[in-house]
């Protein structure tokens, strides 16, 4: 018999480093290089899809723990272990915070790393917390399977077995690496929009004035070297910058302004912005006019991408996540027979008040609250009253509204009969 177990697997040859923010990861911009942290802070066209989607995953954070008690029924575990530690991580982070780092991790890096802290509790039963490590100081060694984790940090490096790392990757299944980050493919689009964004502001920086060259005719003698820049010197002390604003440009005679400056139409500044923030939501699958996009937006197709983003986009998301939770994190607790965890996706679709109170009463055919359900809901005090506190029986149908008396059937009209003594 033979004993073949998943550590020994490896790639064949030496494995080829994949995209990892250890490594100092960043974009070649046209004239110089910009790593995805700076570039997460200074495209807006990047942050506004990648803030937008942590923002919604952290709203429904963290994911409820329940228990498969058969195919028909389940039961939430508020008490489980697991729900404690995805609620309290760690004493400086909440779920929310700590689920909105997850995001902002595989939006920017496609890869986040929490630290599995180990302590004994106040009843001495050993418990985990979970920090968020920077994917920026991270570097995962191994091939086909992770092997180690490595924590740079200050120039003090620390290593980490994979039981101690919970680490969520968005794998590229067709080169095989971890870690892509979307802005390699995003690439030449931030590097346009970082283009734009400098020109912009030299533009501003030269008060909205356009280039230009000044020319003088061929037959007019020379300026010398020293001349030429002390003429340049003047014009620019007096014209350029926000101190020459709203000054007339006055030349010596035979000499010419040719502007040299591409006009913001003839350049299509305004439509390539918009692209490249089409482009940028589409990478993300952000719906258009949840990132500020309403050319085309309506009340009825902004509903639909609602539905859209909880089914499509961040549906696949968040299984990823509770898949994740579950085969790292759930596998630290002792009760795990049953065990699952899922995002309460349904409370976001659940519509307004009033569409969801009407979605109950149809489906069960009853009114489902009591009186002193409904008053809580308003912050007024319970009613100390039994009848208060069961739900009414059912309103409306045959017995409280019975059918109106239909109108008797029409007799046929009877004629008066003669009187004989009348005729006689």
């Amino acid at each position: 018999m033979i004993v073949r177990t998943f550590e020994g697997l490896q790639a064949l040859t030496t494995p080829t480093p994949h995209w990892s923010g250890s490594q100092g990861s960043s974009i070649p911009l046209y004239d110089r290089q910009q790593s995805y942290s700076e570039t997460y802070r200074r495209d807006p066209n990047v942050r506004i899809p990648i803030d937008f989607l942590m923002r919604n995953v952290a709203h429904l954070a963290p994911p409820q723990v329940f228990r498969r008690v058969s195919d028909t029924d389940r039961v939430r575990l508020t008490d489980h272990q697991l729900a404690g530690w995805l609620k309290r991580p760690n004493p400086a982070t909440t779920g929310y915070r700590l689920f909105e780092t997850l995001m902002g991790d595989l939006g920017v890096y496609m890869e986040a790393f929490w630290l599995k802290v180990r302590y004994d509790d106040a009843a001495g039963q050993p418990q985990i917390g979970l920090v968020a490590l920077p994917p920026q100081e991270m570097a995962v060694k191994g091939g086909l399977l992770p092997t180690q984790f490595c924590w740079t940090s200050n120039g003090r490096e620390r290593e980490f077995a994979p039981s101690e790392i919970v680490y969520f990757n968005g794998y590229n299944p067709i080169d095989r690496l971890r870690g892509l980050s979307l802005f390699e493919t995003l690439r030449s689009i931030v590097a346009e929009d970082a283009a734009a964004a400098d020109h912009r502001e030299g533009y501003w920086r030269n008060a909205a004035r356009i280039e230009g060259i000044v020319t003088r005719p061929k037959d007019v003698k020379r300026y010398t070297d020293a001349q030429a820049q002390s003429w340049r010197e003047q014009y620019q002390a007096i014209y350029a910058g926000g101190a020459g604003a709203g000054k007339t440009l006055l030349l010596q005679e035979g000499e010419t302004f040719t502007p040299t400056a591409w006009s913001a139409k003839d350049s299509e500044y305004v439509a390539g912005m918009k692209v490249r923030r089409e482009v940028s939501a589409a990478g993300w699958h952000a719906p258009q006019p949840f990132v500020g996009i309403l050319d085309h937006a309506t009340f009825s197709n902004i509903r639909e991408q609602h539905k859209n983003l909880y089914q499509d986009v961040l549906g696949p998301t968040f299984e990823m996540i509770t898949q994740e939770v579950e085969r790292q994190v759930l596998t630290e607790c002792e009760d795990q027979d049953g065990v699952y965890t899922e995002f309460n996706i349904a409370a976001k679709l659940a519509g307004t008040p009033e569409e969801r109170a009407s979605s109950m009463q149809i489906s069960i055919g009853r009114p489902w609250r009591t009186v002193n359900e409904g008053r809580a809901l308003d912050n007024l005090p319970r009613i100390d009253d039994p009848e208060l506190d069961t739900v009414a029986p059912q309103q409306g149908g045959p017995a409280a509204n019975p059918a109106p008396p239909s109108d008797p059937a029409p007799t046929a009209p009877t004629h008066p009969v003669a009187d004989p003594a009348e005729d006689a």
